[in-house]
């Protein structure tokens, strides 16, 4: 007999997992699109702007690392 109880906190543990790699696959494609960007333009923009896709690099970086150190945790607890 499967306990009940123990099955949905695995389906919800998964659910969470899930989630989670969702979540880093998105912060990573738009980390990889703003390095992108930086790149393309980097030599022939001002240094405003230059500062400006730095702080979205940036951004979007400490939003991959964000989201690597949640899954971290989640596997810690699991």
């Amino acid at each position: 007999m499967t306990n009940m109880a123990g099955n949905s906190s695995a389906v919800a543990a998964a659910s969470e997992h899930q989630r989670l790699l969702a979540e880093y696959h998105a912060a990573t494609v738009k980390y990889a699109a703003a390095v992108g960007e930086l790149s393309q333009h980097l030599g022939s923009m001002v240094k405003e702007d230059y500062d400006r896709f730095l702080r979205v690099v940036e951004d979007a970086r400490n939003d991959c690392e964000r989201v690597r150190k949640d899954i971290g945790m989640f596997h810690l607890q699991q």
